[in-house]
């Protein structure tokens, strides 16, 4: 349990501030939705994720603990996702669920390629 902790403690943070500025800036300027894609923020998950299986691991942890920390890293942009524009800036509930559900499975997919990584890597 100390392993995911310790490798999820910066991502975290790290997607806190990302998306708690996403949030304020389109509450600030609402056509930014329109800017900021899917294919915008996919790098960013890509990396959070993989940043999370890989220090998860090298704090100590296994493969699959590595694919847990990106689990539940996944889940911050689907609560993003449903309490920050859905509830609060009212969008439409059906698009920030897809919105939400694409977020976590690329930050898992990515948790699996960073663990998967740093595993080998051990070796």
């Amino acid at each position: 349990m100390n392993s995911l902790v310790r490798g999820l403690t910066w991502p975290i943070v790290s997607l806190l501030i990302v998306g708690g500025t996403h949030l304020v800036a389109e509450m600030l300027r609402p056509e930014l939705k329109d800017v900021i894609t899917p294919a915008v923020v996919m790098p960013l998950y890509l990396v959070a994720g993989a940043w999370a299986g890989y220090a998860t691991v090298r704090a100590g942890g296994t493969f699959v603990q590595g694919i847990v920390a990106g689990a539940i890293l996944g889940v911050l942009p689907l609560a993003l996702q449903i309490v920050g524009f859905g509830l609060i800036l009212g969008r439409d509930g059906g698009a920030v669920l897809t919105a939400g559900v694409f977020g976590l499975i690329a930050i898992f997919w990515s948790g699996a390629l960073g663990s998967g990584f740093a595993s080998d890597k051990s070796a």
